[in-house]
């Protein structure tokens, strides 16, 4: 057991450094946090890391080889880098300086294993301690090639070389054209530089005509990358300069030739002016100035000089983007041109402190929704009818650091007492929507956060249930009625049918004939932090509400069943931030807001 649990202590390594002069370099830094410890226990696939202050990781998932990378911004090793060899599913851990200010952690995995990046879970057991929780390895499957037949008598051949006929740039990277498919093992990808990607074909030679014109990709949300192509002997050589911050670049062969693609999108360290989620905007947030407003292919892009506040809905035929805190700035609305994917769209500003953009997308369009590029700047994403979903690599998500989850003074300590009611559980599983997401699933996970939250400011909580056990309604109203509870809340996710992916929202109940302050502190909390469609505060005869004594609501917190909800609830970062939202607004009506 103890060699399968291993673990650096950096502290040492960095007092023994400090104490030489070739160290001098590496320990300036004073206001730089270190790493104190890492350890992996490969029986139970967690990592645990301990660093002296406050970080925020940020992660993603590399391929050829599988490769978890985690970035602790502000923390300095003080070492060479460490490594760490295992058997079995993980090959190595190594742990080095990536920059001045970043310490890098990469768990590299062993020759034919993958994991699912959507099932990393980081837990912030502290502000300076992580454990990251790696999925189960899986064996990667691939047919095993026929057994050639023994030749009869060996001869030389001679193989043809790879011809590369052209290349081109789009949305997602650069097409490369070749006379047949990337033979296996014949080209070597490296990163020599941050900012340089180097990619060199074996046997290989551009055609007679080849233009070697540099090529040049300006995605909404990225720097500009630039490619040049050009003969090297009997080999052609492509590189790219990309932003120094990029994760890494992958080849995916075709029939025709092949594709260069990020492979990863890296997730920004949090900081005064990125947060790394939205926060409410008051009347005290500064005005974010719009400053682009650009139509490219079938992405709208909307960026700010500052943290950009916004919500969606539909009114009428029209998608509706509103922008609080926002003025609009010297911009030039995008032209829609024959065969765009928007028929219209108005830019207005409502008032000094509301910008709202309407799309009406074109016959045979549809809007996709939101995605968030930053804190400064998000796209809406559009798609036509028959075409395939757009293609989005998928980071890691990692939830914020755990402090400073509520800017409110904490309630006096004791005074309140809130029943939060995960909804369903055990034998009901409640709604099942898109991917097989089960209600009972997600409403446990949010209700937990939402009750731990909610003991970080003094309140004292009682969840009518801890885990999947079956609960009739009855016993969930008596448990707050025997508290004497000061609120009670119901935590749902909605459905419809399958077939109305597009129906997506949050609503929040209250009981007919009782106080809805409850029900739109939570609604409003909501809509203030999070980027989800508004379906109001109703009033409805649910058993749980209708027959507690105190303030009470059922919050839905999206459809299982919608292609923007479904999305967002299996997030677990984004369940995070529905969880700080509602017993945010909890906070607020505890405390008269």
């Amino acid at each position: 057991m103890e060699q399968q649990w291993r673990f650096w202590q950096s502290q040492t390594v960095w007092s023994t450094l400090c104490g030489t002069a070739a160290a001098v370099v590496i320990c300036q830094p004073a206001m730089a946090s270190r790493l104190y410890l890492w350890r992996l226990n490969p029986t139970t696939n967690q990592l645990e890391i301990r660093t002296e202050r406050a970080v925020q990781p940020r992660a993603e998932l590399v391929y050829n080889p599988t490769r978890l990378v985690i970035d602790l911004p502000g923390v300095v090793l003080g070492s060479p880098q460490v490594s760490q060899n295992y058997s079995g599913a993980i090959r190595q851990v190594r742990v080095a300086q990536f920059d001045p200010q970043t310490t890098r952690i990469v768990v590299e995995y062993a020759a034919g294993y993958t994991i699912d990046p959507q099932q990393v879970r980081f837990r912030g057991v502290a502000a300076n301690n992580w454990l990251v929780q790696l999925p189960q390895p899986q064996q990667q499957t691939s047919t095993p090639p026929a057994p050639a037949p023994a030749p009869t008598a060996p001869s030389p051949r001679t193989v043809t070389p790879l011809q590369v006929r052209s290349w081109q740039s789009d949305a997602t990277g650069f097409m490369v054209m070749t006379d047949r498919p990337l033979p296996d093992g014949s080209y070597t990808l490296r990163r020599p530089r941050r900012n340089r990607i180097e990619i060199l074909l074996s046997n290989s030679e551009l055609i007679r005509n080849f233009n070697p014109r540099r090529l040049e990709l300006r995605r909404f949300g990225r720097d500009r990358v630039r490619a040049e192509i050009r003969p090297q002997g009997r080999q052609v050589l492509i590189t790219l300069e990309i932003n120094p911050q990029d994760g890494d670049w992958q080849i995916t062969s075709r029939n025709d030739g092949f594709v260069i693609s990020p492979t990863t999108t890296a997730i920004s360290p949090p900081t005064p002016s990125r947060p790394s989620a939205i926060p409410a905007a008051t009347a005290q947030t500064p005005l974010t100035t719009i400053q682009r407003i650009d139509l490219g292919g079938r992405e709208l892009l909307i960026q700010g000089d500052r943290t950009v506040f916004y919500s969606v809905g539909w009114e009428g035929n029209s998608y509706r983007i509103r922008l609080r805190q926002a003025q609009l700035g010297n911009i030039r609305e995008p032209r829609l041109v024959p065969g765009s994917p928007l028929s219209d769209i108005q830019v207005r500003q409502e008032d000094n402190q509301t910008v709202t953009i309407l799309l009406t997308p074109a016959p045979n369009f549809r809007i996709l929704g939101p995605r968030a590029l930053s804190a400064e700047s998000f796209i809406v994403q559009l798609q036509g009818v028959g075409e395939p979903l757009p293609s989005a690599t998928t980071p890691i998500q990692v939830p914020p650091t755990p402090t400073s989850q509520f800017p409110s003074q904490p309630v006096p300590r004791g005074r309140y007492v809130v029943v939060i009611d995960p909804g369903h559980g055990g034998r009901d599983p409640g709604a099942i929507g898109i991917g097989g997401i089960r209600e009972k699933d997600i409403v446990i996970d949010i209700s937990q956060q939402v009750a731990r939250f909610l003991q970080q400011q003094g309140v004292q909580v009682i969840l009518t249930r801890t885990s999947d056990i079956d609960l009739e309604l009855a016993p969930r109203v008596s448990m707050a009625e025997q508290a004497r509870a000061n609120a009670f809340v119901s935590i749902h996710a909605n459905a419809i049918s399958m077939a109305r992916p597009d129906v997506n929202g949050v609503e929040t109940y209250y009981a007919p004939g009782k106080s809805s302050r409850l029900a739109a502190a939570i609604q409003n909390s909501i809509l203030s932090s999070l980027n989800v469609r508004d379906r109001g505060v109703r009033a409805a005869r649910f058993y749980v509400i209708r027959n507690t004594s105190m303030d009470a609501a059922l919050v839905e917190t999206g459809f299982v069943t919608g292609a923007e909800d479904a999305a967002n609830l299996s997030n677990p970062a984004w369940r995070t931030q529905m969880a700080q939202a509602i017993a945010r607004g909890i906070l607020n009506f505890l405390q008269g807001r």
